[in-house]
């Protein structure tokens, strides 16, 4: 199965919302509010929903018009709306080596099994990746860890229950210096965004992985559950002002209707979009891709 079909899969629930307040209706004043209210169904937030159906109202189409008129037309303003933060994440770390890449979010988001993802599409491309099992209080985590590092052919630092993680962490890049790794992908605990202590564990990790190379870590991702909608927006709220995130990640993307949640976070933050989540496999981490996106939410 190509990109596109992976991703016009996992945004099936998300787009049937859509695409059914199109298909088949009469283009009148009445189908602007029908794309309103299935917008607003899908999670892309009032204020999204209002600025596109405000713009199929002011859109003359031809008599001849159809149906697949007003998708394309939507999927160009959707196009348009999510194309500055597509960003080629995989191709932009390549310097300095090792590569730090920190990978954080609240519990429950898929930050391990991404770490895994992420590495596998580095080896793919020649790279050598070290996951850092840096979850020292969930032993489950690590195991996790281990089993895809194994599974996937890749370098794993993991360090006794309960260690400090930034110690960890700061071991970890010595490793890869040592070994050749030229890219570090560090599986950090969940945190939740309202527990200002946890949230410092990772401002501390931080500090220590400077005390190596000031410039890292040189990618924070923050994971978000594709599930929570516009939920996502307070923790990226929290994450963005007290930690710092150079992108997000959304996943689940598979077993969600709100999809549409994607295009209210970056209308509001501006922040880049570097992969989705389409599935449960190793293979179902996709870079982002605003036109097969906008394509793939109206259902064309």
């Amino acid at each position: 199965m190509g990109i596109f079909s992976k991703i016009k899969s996992a945004l099936q629930k998300t787009s049937e919302k859509i695409s059914l307040s199109i298909t088949g209706k009469k283009i009148d004043e009445n189908l602007a509010q029908e794309i309103e209210d299935a917008l607003i169904i899908a999670d892309a937030g009032v204020e999204i929903s209002l600025e596109l159906s405000a713009k199929v109202s002011k859109k003359k189409f031809s008599q001849e018009a159809t149906d697949i008129d007003v998708k394309k037309f939507l999927s160009v303003e959707i196009f348009n709306l999510v194309k500055p933060y597509e960003c080629d994440f995989f191709e932009s770390c390549s310097a300095p080596v090792p590569y730090v890449i920190l990978v954080i979010g609240v519990n429950g988001n898929g930050k391990t099994t991404s770490v895994a993802k992420i590495a596998h599409i580095f080896k793919s491309s020649g790279r050598r990746p070290l996951v850092v099992a840096a979850d020292t209080f969930r032993a489950a985590a690590v195991e996790q860890l281990k089993f895809w590092a194994k599974k996937i052919g890749v370098d794993i630092c993991a360090g006794k229950e309960k260690a400090d993680a930034a110690g960890l962490v700061f071991s970890a890049i010595e490793q890869a210096k040592r070994n050749g790794n030229d890219v570090v992908l560090v599986d950090t605990a969940g945190r939740m965004q309202n527990r200002d202590d946890l949230l410092a564990e990772l401002e501390k990790i931080k500090r220590v992985v400077r005390k190596i190379d000031d410039t890292a870590p040189h990618k924070t991702i923050l994971l978000l559950d594709g599930l929570t909608g516009q939920a996502a927006h307070a923790q990226v709220d929290v994450f963005l002002h007290k930690i710092g995130v150079d992108g997000i990640i959304i996943t689940k993307l598979d077993g969600t209707a709100k999809g549409g949640a994607l295009l209210s976070l970056v209308k509001k933050y501006k922040i880049p979009i570097f992969a989705v989540g389409v599935g449960e496999s190793i293979d179902d981490l996709k870079p982002f891709n605003a036109q097969d996106y906008a394509d793939a939410i109206v259902g064309l």
